[in-house]
């Protein structure tokens, strides 16, 4: 092992040049110079900056749009990539392996790192591999900006018998761990502005008193209350001091305003829907109403994924009802049912694993795959784990199995319905269709990525009547998520190197983003950046190409901390 020994105790002069792929336009043919990496000076850092060196990088579909897009991605808008292009990449692992004078004291050489890469200096957002290069090189300079970001210090510390690639893979895991985390509001936002608007139909009786004890506003706008209503709330907006005055619908609409709460009483769908549209980030939309229509509400899908807006409802006058009645459930429901749809992908696996071992997490769960490939790997997979966890695992292909997987689904929507849905299939049609399998106060998760104004029909009676179904969304993840995996990691309840499905060298990570482009392996690729040259490779496949990687092999061929010593051992330049 002493190639890996080496490396790991950084026990060598740094080299003057390294190597890197930077981004010049859009297209993996744009990526690096005529199809390798480029050679660069390894960077100089000063006494308040480190140089770290890039032990693995897990490739990620964000990185794919990154490379699809290139200057058309909204991230880099403006950026002329000729000219100052970027370089992709921000699942990383990482050893200080230079400290500048005035860090002496807080860092050596051979200390290890990941990084959460959602970075923000001065309430601006400049992620890394966006707003600063990414992981697609052999060796990087940290700054302030990482060092002393918003957040703190976006570097996080993992151990030294944590495998190179188990660090990389806390990132993605920590964008899953997120969406189990996520808090959403059951009261007006404090300091807020809110938006009352009413019909013809509005009923009487309506009471905001109750609302207003919870938290208060800075403002209340009323639209189309009738005479009545509207001195009633006005009334108890006084009394709490909350600025409160009437708006016609046009103004508001044809503003640049946009609310935190909008509460939208026996109104119109099309009301509701045009209503949506004004809602801010992290927005709250409250459906009241008493009896079901025939018309259908439109939902922006991608905002529900990246902007974190949330629908409530209820029946009640009471306006405090549809914030406490049925309150956003973001774990699985224990002894629930959970059904991951689009279960083959690297974060479906990444999800049902996280199920399958939850101590206090669903009872039955469905994983459902239409690509084969994928559909095979998870039986072979995910079976035996499942057995091991004692936990009911279903896993059925729609489109193979159309007749199992119509059985199975109706037979569970008779007997009451599945409580969770996490959805890992970026397509809107298969999204409406699943709210008809929800249970009582299900939640379905939109996990998967859609653009902003990709939007679906929905019937409002879901969300305020009795089934009382809620969307929510998630999108990355931040510093303390991925805080909370690595410890996961480090207590042993969380191996992240099951979701490895390839690995390969530096000069194959164009090879990479192709072969996730067009599905071929089941779930994460991690790249060595020291393994110059060496083809990808499934952990399966080791068996043929080194019988002694292979026998490092976790259960289940995967990947391992000693297949991994062995393999950098063999490669490493």
């Amino acid at each position: 092992m002493k190639k890996h020994k080496i490396f790991t105790a950084v026990n060598y002069t740094i080299p003057e040049k390294h190597f890197a792929w930077p981004l010049y336009g859009a297209g993996v043919d744009e990526l690096g110079k005529d199809g390798v990496p480029v050679e660069r000076p390894v960077p100089a850092f000063s006494s308040d900056e480190l140089l770290m060196r890039i032990d693995a990088v897990s490739l990620c579909y964000t990185d794919v749009k990154e490379i699809k897009q290139g200057p058309n991605h909204p991230r880099l808008t403006g950026r002329d990539l000729r000219t100052t292009p970027i370089v992709p990449g921000h699942e990383v692992s990482m050893t200080v392996v230079g400290v500048g004078s005035n860090l002496s004291d807080q860092y050596k050489v051979s200390d290890r790192y990941t990084m959460q890469p959602d970075v923000w200096v001065d309430g601006k957002s400049i992620p890394f591999c966006f707003g600063m290069d990414g992981g697609y090189r052999q060796y990087a300079k940290i700054g302030k900006e990482i060092l002393e970001g918003d957040a703190g210090n976006y570097l996080i510390p993992i151990p030294d018998d944590m495998s190179y690639a188990a660090g990389a893979i806390t990132e993605p895991w920590a964008c899953v761990e997120a969406a189990y985390r996520m808090n959403y509001r059951t009261a007006l936002l404090e300091g807020g502005t809110t938006w009352i608007i009413g019909s013809e139909h509005t009923r009487t009786g309506y009471q905001i008193s109750g609302l207003l004890d919870q938290s208060k506003p800075k403002e209340v706008i009323l639209t189309g209350l009738k005479s009545y209503l509207a001195e009633s709330i006005k009334t108890d907006c006084e009394k709490k001091s909350i600025a409160v005055s009437e708006k016609e619908w046009d103004e508001i609409i044809s503003s640049e305003l946009t609310l935190d709460d909008i509460l939208l009483l026996d109104c119109p769908t099309d009301v509701v829907t045009a209503a949506s549209k004004k809602m801010d980030k992290k927005a709250v939309a409250a459906i009241y109403k008493s009896k079901q229509s025939n018309e259908m509400m439109e939902i922006d899908l991608g905002r529900l994924h990246y902007d974190d807006i949330y629908y409530i409802g209820s029946g009640s006058l009471d306006l405090l009802s549809a914030y406490n009645q049925t309150e956003p459930r973001v774990t699985l429901k224990p002894n629930g049912i959970a059904w991951i749809l689009g279960a083959g992908g690297p974060m479906g696996r990444m999800h049902l694993q996280r199920a399958i071992e939850a101590k206090s997490g669903p009872r039955l769960i469905i994983a459902s795959e239409v690509t084969d490939d994928r559909f095979i790997s998870l039986k072979e997979f995910f079976q035996p784990l499942a057995e091991k966890h004692k936990k009911e695992l279903v896993i059925v292909n729609p489109k193979t199995e159309a007749e199992k997987y119509q059985e199975l689904m109706a037979g569970i929507a008779r007997d009451g319905g599945v409580d969770d849905i996490e959805v890992m299939v970026a397509v809107a049609s298969v999204i409406t269709d699943t709210p008809r399998y929800l249970a009582e106060g299900g939640v379905i998760n939109l996990f998967a990525g859609l653009k902003r104004g990709v939007c679906a029909d929905f019937d409002p009676w879901l969300i305020s009547g009795p089934q009382q179904v809620r969307f929510i969304g998630h999108s990355g993840s931040a510093l303390d998520d991925q805080e909370a995996v690595v410890d996961r990691v480090i207590s042993g309840e969380l191996n992240p190197e099951l979701s490895v499905a390839a690995v390969g060298g530096f000069n194959q990570i164009a090879d990479g983003i192709r072969a996730m482009q067009n599905w071929i392996f089941p779930g994460k690729i991690v790249i060595y950046p020291h393994v110059k040259d060496f083809p990808l490779i499934a952990t399966k496949d080791f068996k043929e190409k080194d019988a002694e990687v292979y026998a490092a092999l976790g259960e289940g061929e995967t990947w391992t901390k000693e297949a991994e010593a062995i393999f950098l051992n063999k490669e490493l330049q």
